[in-house]
C-alpha cells in the first residue's frame, strides 16, 4: 500500500534536491569558468573597477571633509566680518556677497539716465520736483 506523503514533507524534498543541483551546476559552472582566459580577464577587470570606486569614496570623502571645513569657515568669517562669504555646497563654489539687488539696482540706473536724458528747461526743475514729491510721501 502506497503512503502519501503531507506537502511540507514534500517541499523539504523538493529543497533539499534543489541545493543539491544547485551546488553541483555551480561547482561545474566555476570549474568550467575558472580556467577560461576571458573569465580571468573579466574578473581581473570587475576588480578593477572595484578598486576605483574605493578610491572614488574615500576622494568623495576627503571632498565632504574639506567642503564642511569651508563652510565652517565661512559662518565663522560672516560672524565677524561685514562683508559676507557665501558657500555653494552643491557647486562647491565660494563667492562674496555685496547684497546688491541687480533687479534694484539696474531700476535705479535706469531712472537716473531717464532723468539726465531730459529737455534742460526739464532738469533744472528736477531737483526742486523731486524733493517736493519725497516731503509728501515722508
Amino acid at each position: 500500500m502506497a503512503t502519501q506523503i503531507r506537502k511540507f514533507e514534500q517541499d523539504a524534498i523538493v529543497d533539499v534536491i534543489l541545493e543539491k543541483v544547485t551546488k553541483s551546476k555551480n561547482n561545474k559552472a566555476n570549474g568550467a569558468i575558472t580556467g577560461c582566459k576571458e573569465y580571468r580577464d573579466l574578473l581581473s577587470t570587475a576588480n578593477e573597477v572595484k578598486a576605483f570606486e574605493k578610491k572614488i569614496k574615500d576622494l568623495q570623502d576627503q571632498r565632504d571633509v574639506l567642503s564642511k571645513k569651508v563652510s565652517r569657515g565661512v559662518d565663522l568669517y560672516n560672524y565677524a566680518h561685514d562683508h559676507r562669504l557665501k558657500y555653494d555646497t552643491w557647486t562647491k563654489v565660494l563667492s562674496i556677497e555685496t547684497g546688491i539687488n541687480e533687479w534694484k539696482l539696474k531700476e535705479k540706473i535706469a531712472n537716473r539716465i531717464a532723468i539726465s536724458l531730459l529737455p534742460k528747461d526739464a532738469i533744472q526743475n528736477i531737483d526742486a520736483i523731486i524733493e517736493n514729491i519725497s516731503k509728501e510721501f515722508e
